[in-house]
């Protein structure tokens, strides 16, 4: 199993991530999004995280503003192809579709994907409830022996005893699987997923808070605050070491 850290790319914990990279130590695995990115002051930022890094993944970004927002799909999913060109190296593993299809319906994610995918073979489709769970092992026959993606947040697309189900028909066709958004350790602690991510390492960092272990979390203030963007990312990349190595067999990866 390796664990991405998501939201890296921004300039919140540069400075953090900057020092861990100038002292030497290789990134593990880190997740961007190409909503933030196509901001040109972060484009650099991504870069350097991915030529410090063993491997990455990319998001589509789609849901970061897709709520009330007026975005012509078509044109941001050409730049975003014209992007995968142009960033994509070897240890880039991944790019997320367009899966909006709460927005322009399923039909029209289809042709979207098709666009990345006449640019790349390392475009990951994403399964969601609406489609139907005939579709989900359609999805997997025919991208057999590749990356797919479902959801795992909270109360929202697949229930917790069900993952098990989705990971042996995606193994049936050799796939491997990505579960988004998800870091929850009585999950992570029975379910071997091949990939997932989370921002919660930034996210507790931005309320300040930093984990000492015995559940306290003490809260930093001013100049601490990259100290504890820094520890927090630390504390990430060891969560990312444990739960490689105790999935390493299964996931054969």
């Amino acid at each position: 199993m390796k664990i991405f850290l998501s939201a890296v790319e921004g300039n919140t914990a540069k400075k953090a991530i900057d020092e861990i990279i100038s002292s030497g130590i290789k990134l593990h695995y880190n997740l961007m999004s190409y909503y933030y990115i196509a901001k040109s002051k972060f484009y650099e930022n991504a870069v350097h995280i991915r030529d410090n890094s063993e491997l990455i993944m990319i998001d589509s970004g789609a849901h970061s503003f897709q709520f009330g927002a007026k975005v012509n799909w078509l044109e941001y999913t050409q730049r975003y192809a014209e992007f995968i060109k142009q960033f994509d190296r070897p240890n880039v593993v991944g790019y997320f579709e367009m899966d909006i299809d709460n927005i322009i319906g399923y039909e029209k994610v289809l042709e979207l994907r098709k666009i990345l995918e006449n640019v790349s073979d390392k475009i990951i489709p994403v399964w969601h409830p609406p489609r139907g769970i005939n579709n989900y092992e359609e999805m997997c026959k025919k991208y057999h022996g590749k990356i797919i993606a479902i959801g795992g947040f909270r109360g929202t697309d697949i229930k917790d005893h069900q993952y098990i189900m989705f990971l042996k028909v995606a193994k049936k066709y050799n796939c491997k699987v990505h579960c988004l958004g998800m870091t929850r350790t009585k999950i992570l602690d029975k379910v071997p997923f091949d990939y997932t991510d989370s921002s919660t390492w930034l996210t507790q960092a931005n309320f300040g808070n930093v984990y000492y272990g015995k559940g306290k979390f003490p809260k930093a203030r001013g100049d601490e605050k990259q100290r504890q963007f820094k520890f927090n990312y630390m504390q990430g990349m060891k969560k990312q070491e444990y739960y490689y190595k105790k999935w390493k067999r299964i996931c054969n990866d």
